[in-house]
Order: C-alpha cells, then sequence, then structure tokens
C-alpha cells in the first residue's frame, strides 16, 4: 500500500495531525479556521460536555423524584385472611376517583392471607411504618388486635355526624395490659374499636364473602383525612 497517496477524510491541516501544545491559547484558536476550531472542541472538550451534561440530568431527574414528583401513598387498606377482596384492583380504582388526591398521590388496597410467612412480615412492616391506614380482617383477628392495642378509638377519631351514623354497626375492643414479660394482666375499658361490615352494600360490591369482617382504623395512621373521606365512600 503506498502511504504517501492514502486517502483521509481530514486534510493535512487538521488539529489532529499537528503536535499538541499544552500552551495553545486564544490567540492561537482564533487563527483556526471555522473546521479547525469544531474539530478542536470535539478532541478536547466534546467528552467533558457530554459526562457533565449526563451527571447534571442525573442530579436533576434525582430531584426531580425527590422534591417534585414525588409519589405517595395516601390511603392503604389491607384485607386480612378470610375478608380477602376479590376486586380488589375495583375498589383501588373507586377510592382514586373518589378521593381528591394530588397528581402523584396514589391507593394501596392489597390482601394479607397472614397464614404464609412472607406475607404475615410483609404486613408487620408496613403496619409498623404507619404504611396500613384501614385493615378490614374477621372478628378473630380483630379481637387480637384490639388486645394489642392496633386500633384507633373511633369515637375519638371519627366526626360525630360520622360516628352517629355507623353507631348501629359499632364493635367494642379491649386492649390488653401486659407485663415486663409480655403477660396479660388486666385489661382496659371497652372502647369502640371496629365497624361491623355484616351485610353490607360494599362486602357485596367487592365480592367480599366474609360476612364476620371487621373496618378498623390503625392507630397509627398518617392519613386520617383520607380514612374519613373512604368510610363515607364506603357507606355512601
Amino acid at each position: 500500500m503506498n502511504i504517501e497517496h492514502k486517502k483521509t477524510a481530514l486534510g493535512d491541516d487538521s488539529v489532529l495531525y499537528q503536535k499538541r501544545d499544552d500552551s495553545f491559547g486564544r490567540k492561537d484558536l482564533k487563527s483556526l479556521t471555522r473546521k479547525q476550531k469544531l474539530q478542536y472542541f470535539k478532541d478536547y472538550y466534546l467528552m467533558k460536555v457530554v459526562v457533565v451534561l449526563a451527571v447534571l440530568i442525573a442530579v436533576g431527574s434525582l430531584l426531580n423524584g425527590m422534591f417534585f414528583n414525588r409519589s405517595e401513598c395516601v390511603l392503604s387498606v389491607a384485607f386480612v385472611n378470610e375478608s380477602r377482596i376479590p376486586q380488589a384492583e375495583e375498589l383501588n380504582e373507586s377510592l382514586e376517583k373518589y378521593l381528591d388526591l394530588g397528581r402523584n398521590d396514589y391507593v394501596s388496597v392489597e390482601n394479607y392471607g397472614l397464614d404464609d410467612y412472607q406475607m404475615q412480615m410483609a404486613f408487620v412492616t408496613k403496619m409498623s411504618a404507619s404504611a396500613i391506614d384501614l385493615t378490614i380482617c374477621p372478628r378473630d383477628y380483630f379481637e387480637d388486635g384490639c388486645a394489642l392495642g392496633m386500633f384507633a378509638d373511633l369515637s375519638e377519631c371519627l366526626p360525630e355526624e360520622t360516628y352517629r351514623e355507623l353507631a348501629g354497626r359499632m364493635l367494642e375492643g379491649r386492649e390488653a395490659e401486659r407485663d415486663t414479660e409480655g403477660n396479660i394482666v388486666s385489661y382496659y375499658d371497652a372502647k369502640p374499636y371496629g365497624i361491623d361490615l355484616s351485610g353490607s352494600a360494599f362486602l357485596a360490591e367487592y365480592g367480599v364473602t366474609d360476612e364476620s369482617a371487621v373496618l378498623c382504623i390503625m392507630g397509627n395512621t398518617e392519613h386520617m383525612a383520607y380514612v374519613k373521606d373512604a368510610l363515607v365512600h364506603f357507606f355512601k
């Protein structure tokens, strides 16, 4: 091959063929042609600019997700054991349409079979993190939950009008007092911790067949306003 006559895409005066001089300054840059300036930019600055832009985009996306477009679950409804809901997606959609949600807010409706270890751990973890607001459970679980102090006193957290309308469905339970070893030593006075859902149109509408189902507000909920609105929707 005749190297002397080899054709190249660049001219002999290309910056690529010029020996790099670290003292190359503004005066030298002005002497370059437009094509040479473009090539000089590609050789020495293009990759740096691409990296900086990529970092800025990544940081901007992270900040946008953290402060501006952060999604938040504003109402989490858990159906426990035999009180499972076959039409969870339908209830989810119905609640999201009914509630006055922000642009990135959402509702979660899930079933938890607590005989399954993974389900049990998921439920306990979410409950401990105040990530469950409403629980619909069988009567036996309701009684156990009352003893553990899991549920909110409905006479204190519901609006007076709502409480009066649901008075006929109120179920009382008793929280247990325990010693330092966790043994029950006595019970506190009974309080209205649950709402009896037997025979309600709400159960029939979404396919819940457990007639012993009880609706409870979790004692550590952080979304009481949405909980109250959801109750109105359930018993509309």
